[in-house]
């Protein structure tokens, strides 16, 4: 009888041990409350992107001097766009100067409302406008610089969580002034 209350000891000891690890592995289900109520807006407000997005700019002015290039901290780009009349005619010529660059010569800006004034935005032109650097003030056509690089499809993107084209721009330079050449 010993051995039956032994083995009967044995084998409820096994049950909780089986009962326990099994209650501590059970993953508890989070508790989520069923809706009562739903609430619909009044109003319907479906996000509508704009319908011309706004164009931004950006690229680096820096400093060619003798072998050394060195960024340019606040120059200026300005942009230059004709606008046309319904018969082709040049009308008047919008122009948009960019912030100054930063500490290592890169700008962006945006222009606001230049896509509704201007039908054609690949006729727009970027061009070298200011340097403050005293020793290096001489515009250089490099990646035209100063005859305007166009806005085209080929340098933009279109980043749709701020609806914006946004144009890159290769480097623009300004140059030390070239000194005269001696006349004999």
């Amino acid at each position: 009888m010993a051995s039956t209350g032994a083995a009967t000891n044995l084998l409820l000891l096994a049950m909780v041990v089986v009962v326990a690890t099994a209650d501590y592995y059970a993953q508890p289900q989070p508790y989520v409350p069923k809706p009562t109520t739903t609430y619909t807006s009044p109003v319907k407000t479906p996000y509508l992107p704009k319908s011309n997005p706004d164009i931004a700019i950006e690229g680096f002015i820096l400093c060619k001097s003798g072998y050394k290039t060195y960024p340019i901290q606040g120059g200026k780009v300005k942009v230059v766009c004709p606008v046309v009349d319904s018969y082709g005619k040049l009308v008047a010529k919008v122009t948009i100067s960019s912030y100054p660059t930063d500490l290592k010569g890169y700008f962006y800006f945006i222009t606001y409302g230049l896509s509704h004034k201007v039908n054609n935005i690949s006729s727009c032109k970027v061009k070298l406008e200011s340097s403050p650097v005293f020793t290096c003030k001489t515009p250089t056509n490099v990646n035209k610089g100063v005859t305007g690089a166009p806005l085209s499809p080929d340098n933009s993107k279109f980043l749709s969580h701020d609806n914006l084209t946004l144009y890159t721009l290769e480097p623009f330079y300004f140059s030390s002034p070239v000194a005269p050449k001696p006349v004999y």
